[in-house]
């Protein structure tokens, strides 16, 4: 009897381990918390905002998984300017004509200039990342210094708010290892800031071309493209390495 008492126990302890502790932890994970209140002082649901950071679909990614990864410049070069890369540009645009008209009329950003960008960042919508973008801004934030995770809190606050505003399940977005989202890999922060719905329908969905194009169209005007187009490209990207004169260039060959 004694023995099968013990084994009850230690049954008992092994389902406390699997389903019990990994929510006290997320309970007393102080950045976490530091989010709750963010979100609760600026207004959103308390219920709703204690959700969220308690899900348990909560996890963190290795940091090998959501680290810098560098570009080859080089690489990206033979792929865009290669004839049937320059032919699937054109294509895009025409499959989407009326969106990238409009935007271009909207922002006087040529639409050759924002299919490149959705070209160099997720090749026209076929990988716009895999990652459960909830939790590569938590990994970010938890694995940051001292000093320098409430820098990162702000992205993971941006989602949160877009989540909770448009009564989104936020562990079904999924972006790239930086956090970034949708077809222009957007971060949280800019699509609460720069997104547009293009097509009305009361939700910025930066999957559908239809707000993404414009969307991008937007962040370049407000960054100054009148003025200076590689600088404003460089703002979108976070560089001026590679990626503003690369767009540029492509826009050309589509033209």
């Amino acid at each position: 009897m004694e023995k099968l008492l013990d084994r009850k126990i230690l049954l008992f302890i092994a389902i406390f381990a699997v389903f019990v502790m990994p929510s006290i932890s997320l309970a007393h994970d102080a950045r976490l918390e530091y989010v709750r209140q963010e979100l609760v002082k600026a207004g959103y649901d308390k219920k709703a905002a204690s959700t969220l950071v308690h899900d348990k679909r909560i996890k963190v990614y290795a940091v090998k998984k959501v680290s810098y990864k560098q570009p080859n410049w080089g690489i990206i070069e033979s792929k865009f300017y290669n004839v049937d890369y320059i032919q699937q540009g054109k294509n895009y645009i025409i499959s989407h004509s009326a969106t990238f008209e409009k935007a271009e009329t909207d922002y006087d950003v040529k639409k050759e200039v924002i299919a490149g960008i959705i070209a160099i960042e997720t090749d026209f919508g076929k990988n716009s990342g895999s990652y459960i973008t909830f939790n590569t801004l938590y990994s970010r934030m938890k694995q940051a210094s001292s000093t320098k995770w409430k820098a990162q809190a702000v992205q993971l606050m941006a989602l949160s708010k877009y989540c909770l505003e448009e009564k989104l399940d936020c562990f079904s977005i999924k972006g790239s290892y930086a956090g970034a989202l949708g077809i222009v890999q957007f971060m949280p922060n800019s699509l609460l800031t720069y997104g547009i719905d293009g097509n009305a329908d009361g939700v910025v969905d930066l999957f559908n071309p239809e707000d993404a194009v414009p969307s991008a169209a937007n962040f370049l005007k407000k960054h100054g493209w009148d003025q200076d187009q590689l600088k404003s490209l460089a703002r979108y990207y976070g560089s001026s390495v590679g990626y503003p004169q690369i767009v540029l260039t492509y826009a050309g060959l589509i033209n």
